[in-house]
C-alpha cells in the first residue's frame, strides 16, 4: 500500500445503519451508511511489523487479527489481538516470495479455516502473472511465537490479467462460492476482476473481468464473514455494498 504504519492499531466498530438493499452490488453509487467511531486499541508491541498491508479477521476467533508487511519484507504473516494490540504469533510461509504482498483474506473452504495472502501488487505494470497463497489456517486461538506453515501445505492460486498488467491491493473471497474476486487500481477504468473456484494450482488462470466500477484506486476491500457486507476504500473514502440474500458477487 506503499504507506508505512505508525505501530498503532486503530479498530473500526459499530454496526451499519440507515442503509437499504441495492438492486445490484456495484451501483455506481454506493449506499451511505452510518459507523461507530474509531477506537484506539494501543500501541503495537512488534518491531518486525513495519509496513503493516492487509488485514484479515481470524475464524476462530473475532478478537485475532492477522496482518502482513508489504513489498520486500519477509514472507511472515503475524497474529494481533484486537483488545489490546499485542502481539500474538508469527507465522512463515515457506516457499512463499514477498514480491508484492497487499491484501489478506479469510474463508471457511470445504469446512476448513482458510487464509489467502495475496501478492498482487504491481506499481510499475510490469508482472506478467501474480499469486495469492492459500492455506489452513491454524487454530490461531493456540499460537504463539514463532511457527511455521510447510510450503507443501501452502496452495499457490497463479493467474494472470486478461487485458494489461495491472497493480491491486484489494481483494476478497465469496464464502458461498469460494471465488476470488480482484479489484485493479488505477486511477480510471477500474475492473472486478474473478478467479472461479475451483482454482487451479498447476497452471496460469486467465481472470475473468466481471465488470467496470466508478470507484478508482482501490487500496483495500472485505467482505463480512455472513457474506452479506461489502467494503472497499480508496486513499479517501470507505464504499459500502449489502449483498441481499441469494445475490452473486458478479451481475
Amino acid at each position: 500500500m506503499n504507506y508505512h504504519t505508525s505501530y498503532r492499531l486503530i479498530i473500526f466498530l459499530g454496526l451499519l445503519t440507515g442503509a437499504t438493499a441495492c438492486d445490484k452490488l456495484f451501483p455506481e453509487k454506493p449506499e451511505t451508511a452510518s459507523f461507530g467511531s474509531a477506537q484506539n486499541r494501543g500501541v503495537l508491541d512488534n518491531p518486525d511489523i513495519t509496513e503493516a498491508s492487509g488485514l484479515a479477521v481470524s475464524r476462530y476467533s473475532p478478537n485475532l487479527i492477522w496482518t502482513h508487511n508489504d513489498s520486500g519484507n519477509p514472507n511472515e504473516i503475524y497474529l494481533l489481538d484486537d483488545t489490546n494490540a499485542t502481539w500474538k504469533a508469527t507465522l512463515v510461509l515457506e516457499g512463499a516470495v514477498n514480491n508484492d504482498w497487499e491484501d489478506m483474506a479469510a474463508s471457511i473452504r470445504d469446512g476448513v479455516p482458510t487464509l489467502y495472502v495475496g501478492d498482487t501488487g504491481d506499481n510499475l505494470n510490469q508482472y506478467a502473472t501474480h499469486i495469492i497463497y492459500r492455506f489452513a489456517e491454524p487454530d490461531a486461538t493456540k499460537l504463539s511465537g514463532k511457527s511455521s506453515v510447510a510450503s507443501s501445505a501452502i496452495d499457490r492460486i497463479t493467474y494472470r490479467y486478461p487485458d494489461g498488467q495491472w497493480d491491486s491491493e484489494g481483494f476478497f473471497v465469496d464464502h458461498e462460492t469460494q471465488d476470488i474476486y480482484i479489484i485493479s487500481k488505477v486511477s480510471s477504468a477500474t475492473k472486478l476482476y474473478r478467479l472461479p473456484y475451483p482454482q487451479s494450482t498447476q497452471s496460469v488462470i486467465t481472470a475473468e473481468v466481471v465488470e467496470d466500477l466508478a470507484q478508482t484506486t482501490i487500496t483495500a476491500a472485505d467482505l463480512s464473514p455472513n457474506g452479506q457486507e461489502l467494503l472497499i476504500k480508496d486513499y479517501l473514502t470507505v464504499f459500502y455494498w449489502k449483498r441481499n440474500s441469494g445475490e452473486s458477487i458478479a451481475r
